[in-house]
């Protein structure tokens, strides 16, 4: 198939999401609990680098200061990614094959889903630790030697965490790609069959 656009113009995308996710049939789920699935996966996985990351610099304190937001952030923010950069183009028809929306949701579940949390917390645990100095954190500059000393604390900081934050990736991988896949079929069966609208 050249192209997934029917010929005639679609509904709004608003639309058709709506008519997926009140299908009685319930195969309208990835687009409604699959979408929900994605969001709170992220927000647990920022919850799993915020735990790391307090363990990995003595952090005790302020415990729900660090974790409520690695775990609302990313939760929330992957959510209109995930509609503009996948489920909306897979049903208007932008997304020319099965393999494209397979490797564009695991390239955006992997970036907002691991990726953004991890960098998000770093910072945020960073200066916990340093207002109560658990660990000796270099200080902060522009300079080639503060650059170098940086990341070699946090090279040899996160050296255990490669493994896991490998899985991590991995499992963000599957989970994005399984999402992207079950919307395209549904929506090549729901949505890109001509006269669907008129049924």
């Amino acid at each position: 198939m050249d192209s997934l656009k029917p010929d005639k113009e679609l509904p709004s995308f608003e639309r058709i999401i709506l008519k997926l996710q009140k299908r009685k049939d319930g195969k309208g789920w990835p687009f409604n609990t699959g979408i929900l699935g994605i969001s709170i996966n992220a927000g647990l996985v920022g919850l799993v680098s915020n735990s790391y990351f307090r363990r990995m610099l003595k952090v005790r304190k302020l415990l729900l200061f660090t974790s409520l937001p690695m775990v609302v952030i990313p939760a929330i923010s992957i959510l209109p990614m995930w509609t503009m950069y996948v489920a909306k183009p897979i049903v208007e028809g932008d997304l020319s094959c099965d393999i494209c929306a397979q490797m564009r949701g695991a390239a955006l579940n992997v970036t907002f889903g691991l990726l953004y949390p991890c960098f998000v917390s770093i910072p945020l645990v960073a200066s916990i630790a340093l207002r109560y100095k658990t660990v000796d954190i270099p200080k902060v500059g522009f300079s080639k030697e503060v650059f170098l000393k940086q990341m070699k604390f946090w090279s040899e900081k996160s050296r255990f965490f490669k493994s896991q934050f490998i899985s991590l990736a991995f499992f963000q991988c599957v989970v994005g790609m399984y999402i992207a896949h079950k919307q395209y079929v549904v929506a090549q069966e729901f949505v890109h069959k001509p006269n669907i609208f008129g049924k």
